[in-house]
């Protein structure tokens, strides 16, 4: 018996990869052993999450994020702003898990909302706050003086949460490095920029926004204010299509 082929559409932002399906082409839901093949980089597609795009009334797409591991995300920044260019549409309305995010187009560069920052009891090494998904984040005064690769599961709850580095490099500017729940480290993450830069603007590490966010995978752009919903601003890329055999 033929197994039955999926299409999909594969796109990335700033090095963060992510693999799309439309829900009217499944068969079935996808399982999570079916979420880790797409994922998997040696047996499958590859990619840190799978997005998941389905019709909703009154906004231009709704979607559910999966992380490499087979679990769901509620937000993800990077894969936001791979939907909003995926629509081709200058602006527009996307429904996440957490919130309805806006977007918007402006050349090379998209602009999405995410959810309002909510604070977090801190961690007696960092920071904690949810912005849309939770995050800890750990300002040092030198990025190698951490190993990410040890802190980041290390510190995890039982809900597991996204671990950021940061060090603030001039008044605007903070490198970051981030170790993502469900995927590990990755070469950027949209609401991990955001959480590290509302975070230094509430603690005054920096004192105005906008906050450029550098990771491995190049810049973003943080905005900000008390009693407001954080921007995000970065580009992002189609990388190819193709048809998907799930087993």
């Amino acid at each position: 018996m033929t197994t039955p082929k999926i299409p999909f559409i594969k796109m990335q932002a700033l090095g963060n990869d992510f693999v799309l399906i439309k829900e009217e082409d499944l068969l079935q839901p996808l399982t999570e052993a079916q979420i880790r093949r797409i994922a998997n980089r040696r047996e499958g597609i590859g990619c840190d999450q799978v997005i998941l795009l389905k019709p909703a009334p009154g906004v231009d797409a709704a979607i559910s994020f999966y992380n490499a591991d087979g679990s769901e995300a509620l937000a993800c920044g990077n894969g936001t702003r791979c939907v909003a260019k995926y629509l081709k549409k200058d602006s527009g309305l996307i429904k996440t898990p957490s919130h309805i995010s806006r977007f918007q187009k402006e050349g090379e560069e998209i602009t999405i909302s995410l959810q309002e920052p909510r604070f977090l009891p801190s961690h007696s090494q960092g920071h904690c706050i949810d912005v849309g998904n939770p995050h800890f984040v750990l300002f040092v005064d030198h990025l190698e003086s951490i190993s990410l690769a040890t802190l980041g599961p290390t510190i995890q709850p039982p809900e597991g949460i996204n671990v950021e580095v940061a060090q603030v490099t001039s008044r605007s500017t903070i490198r970051v490095k981030v170790w993502e729940r469900g995927v590990g480290i990755t070469p950027a993450c949209g609401s991990g920029a955001c959480a590290t830069g509302i975070l230094a603007l509430k603690l005054g590490l920096i004192e105005n926004p906008p906050v450029y966010i550098e990771m491995e995978g190049g810049q973003m752009k943080v905005e900000w204010g008390p009693g407001q919903a954080p921007l995000l601003t970065g580009p992002a890329e189609f990388c190819f299509e193709g048809m998907v055999e799930l087993p």
